[in-house]
């Protein structure tokens, strides 16, 4: 099964330690991991759980949606 590449939108931040994250995995094992199969095992992880709950709980998070409005 071929997955396919689907763009998503992080913080520069976020795309940093990611980045830095499959460094360290290429160091340790020798191992090219894709940036898939880390996003795939952080969503695994318990902690994971918590940090939804964390967001969900926090009404002060400012989430903008913006909408093309143009007509096609």
């Amino acid at each position: 099964m071929v997955k396919s590449r689907v763009p998503m939108q992080v913080s520069p931040e976020f795309e940093k330690r990611i980045k830095q994250l499959q460094s360290n995995i290429m160091r340790q094992d020798g191992k090219n991991i894709s940036l898939r199969e880390i996003t795939e095992k952080i969503i695994k992880v318990a902690d994971f759980k918590r940090i939804e709950e964390t967001i969900l709980r926090n009404p002060k998070i400012d989430i903008k949606i913006a909408l093309d409005r143009r007509s096609r």
